[in-house]
């Protein structure tokens, strides 16, 4: 075969190059494009499931729960003043508020709680460690061993169960823990703007959530 034929050729063989080069990068962008959609989908309809069983808990809240000790992760006056008061009826022997803002003193705290000064030398203690839910999980794991727990309340709002249970159940996996859900929003409210507030926060913590078992990898 001379040079000529070979150059008259190559034009042709070229093309095909480029056609394969083309297609295989059309079948990529369609499993892209497949497995981009099945993900949103998956997490479209994980997250109607989340915020239903974040509506069925709002009817339970566990009564006459006791256990060995009680934890509060901080968020508000609303998660606090429960847990105070499962302390006050003797549900558990201490109370870990954790993830104390360092800046707030131990004096600040107790008045803010309306805690007299026996009740709180005696069974409240405070971490100022923890930054977020793993770090409360973290924090509430060392106090547990330190003072010979076996079982734990963990009171936190209602849509921060399931991230903090996760994330409990992962550092301390030999201790019963039963969460004990504080309702901020009532989910039958009728005002616009609490509705589309709320579905906000759970889409946020539905997120972390997501995170948080992948990086646990409790499928």
């Amino acid at each position: 075969m001379s040079d000529s034929e070979n150059v008259d050729k190559a034009p042709g063989v070229l093309d095909a190059q480029d056609g394969r080069t083309k297609r295989s990068a059309i079948r990529l962008r369609d499993l892209v494009v497949a497995l981009t959609g099945l993900a949103l989908i998956a997490f479209i309809v994980g997250f109607f499931v989340f915020a239903a069983q974040i509506g069925d808990q709002t009817e339970y809240r566990p009564t006459g729960v006791a256990a060995d000790g009680i934890v509060v992760l901080t968020g508000g006056r609303a998660r606090l003043e429960p847990a105070v008061t499962l302390v006050r009826e003797g549900r558990g022997a201490r109370l870990l508020i954790s993830g104390v803002d360092a800046d707030i003193s131990d004096a600040t705290l107790r008045r803010s709680l309306r805690v007299d000064a026996d009740l709180f030398e005696c069974c409240i203690d405070i971490d100022r460690e923890a930054l977020d839910t793993e770090g409360n999980a973290k924090s509430s794991a060392e106090w547990a061993r330190r003072n010979g727990f076996d079982s734990l309340i963990i009171v936190t709002n209602d849509y921060h169960v399931p991230r903090s249970m996760l994330e409990m159940r992962h550092a301390l996996p030999d201790i019963d823990i039963v969460a004990y859900p504080v309702v901020n929003t009532k989910p039958e409210t009728t005002d616009l703007a609490a509705v589309v507030d709320r579905y906000r926060v759970l889409l946020g913590e539905y997120a972390k959530y997501v995170v948080a078992r992948t990086r646990t990898l409790s499928f």
